[in-house]
């Protein structure tokens, strides 16, 4: 044998040898992910508990990586519109529900659900309402939320004062007379710089219990308006409470307003269940709870206002579609929603979770008797809204410079420029 030979048969050994060294090193190595998915939110006060929902995704698919970026919420509308006329959106998008979605639904800017993510069809119509296109009646997002709204107030506060849960709002009226003397703030609520959304879910709070569970869709049907005397008692109601909100109600915005209640300066608040997750996080401490506002008659069943918060779209220019398509998966599946449940504490898209949380299993229970959260469910559809009305005027409403009756005609006449009664 040559000796050249023998140099190439060594050579090759010591390739084989290395070869293998390399494959037992790269064994040991974590997987990486042959897939990146951009996912855009605005939920910026939930971003450490959605990268741990993601997580328990990632884990199980090695070879997709899920790039999250919030934007906050003031902001993430224009960010995402002005992104996918553009070219260059997310992969996946965190939607908001009903009217703000439809128009990235006309622009053709995101894929129909329908055939690609099969559990929808174990999600309730309240969760996919929100989602569907008007014109098509397809489904554009897979919904993650069917929040509720009520009255959270503190535990300690209530107990510390001999106060217990109103079962009339005159009992409401006399707890929070009895608060005031102790010097605390019987309701922290508050609507400056942009906030005034939060008044609006302040009058989602109180309608249910006076204009009742069928208001909705007499208003749909075009057997009710704004003007109906049911709907102006709720603003009034609203107005009424003046006394019992923050000192300075019209310079306080959402942020301070939350404050005080999670500080234990301020014993209710007007919300809904996004609040559970937040309030927590931000004091581990505060013992809480919610009730549904009351009526004036005990023995009146107690309504909510729910609605469908949102959904993740496919964006229809994504180059991921096959990764992207298996996260939204995830999404609709129960370990999401169960994960859903358990890290952010309100109410998940699918019914079929097991409640840990003790607030959270009040609000599920409070929401078996709801009724859509009007302004947002059927009337944000168009410009002028509802909505965009009933804010800009609310607080000179609740400072005396506007009737309640002339803020519900300024509604009514803002909607009837493009509302057409269903038949």
């Amino acid at each position: 044998m040559s000796m050249l030979s023998i140099n190439r048969r060594a050579a090759l050994g010591l390739i084989g040898g290395l070869a293998a060294a390399c494959a037992g090193i790269i064994s040991t190595l974590p997987a990486r992910a042959d897939s990146t998915v951009t996912l855009w939110s605005w939920r910026t006060e939930d971003e450490a508990a959605m990268h741990r929902i993601f997580e328990a995704f990632e884990k199980k698919n090695p070879d997709i990586k899920i790039d999250i970026q919030f934007t906050p919420d003031a902001d993430y509308q224009n960010r995402l519109s002005t992104a996918l006329r553009g070219g260059r959106g997310p992969d996946i998008a965190q939607l908001k529900a009903y009217g703000e979605l439809q128009p990235f639904i006309e622009g053709g800017y995101l894929d129909a659900l329908d055939d690609s993510v099969a559990e929808l069809k174990n999600m309730p119509d309240a969760a996919l309402g929100g989602a569907r296109g008007r014109a098509d009646g397809k489904l554009y997002g897979v919904p993650y939320s069917v929040p509720m709204m009520g009255v959270f107030y503190n535990e300690e506060i209530f107990a510390a004062q001999g106060i217990e849960i109103p079962k009339t709002y005159k009992d409401f009226v006399a707890a929070c007379e009895k608060l005031k003397a102790a010097g605390i703030t019987p309701i922290a609520n508050g609507g400056a710089n942009g906030s005034a959304w939060e008044l609006e879910i302040g009058v989602g709070v109180i309608g249910p219990t006076l204009y009742g569970p069928g208001f909705y869709d007499e208003m749909m049907s075009g057997k009710a308006s704004f003007e109906d005397p049911r709907y102006v008692a709720a603003l009034k109601r609203f107005a009424e409470l003046k006394p019992y909100y923050s000192d300075g109600f019209a310079g306080i915005d959402y942020t301070t307003a939350t404050q005080q209640f999670i500080s234990g300066k301020a014993a209710m608040f007007f919300g809904g269940s996004f609040e559970n997750g937040s309030f927590k996080s931000q004091n581990p401490k505060l013992k809480f709870s919610i009730f549904p506002f009351p009526a004036d008659d005990a023995s009146t069943k107690l309504y909510t206002s729910a609605f469908s918060d949102g959904s993740y779209g496919l964006v229809s220019e994504s180059q991921n579609k096959e990764a992207a398509t298996k996260v939204l998966n995830y999404t609709a599946s129960a370990e999401f929603a169960q994960a859903f449940a358990d890290e952010l504490g309100w109410p998940p898209a699918r019914t079929d979770v097991t409640v840990k949380d003790p607030v959270l299993s009040k609000m599920m229970e409070m929401a078996k008797n709801s009724t859509p959260y009007l302004t947002l469910v059927g009337f944000r559809w168009q410009a002028p809204t509802a909505s965009s009305v009933l804010q800009s005027e609310i607080i000179d409403m609740v400072e005396g410079n506007v009737a309640p009756e002339k803020l519900a005609a300024d509604m009514q006449a803002a909607v009837a420029t493009w509302f057409k009664p269903k038949q």
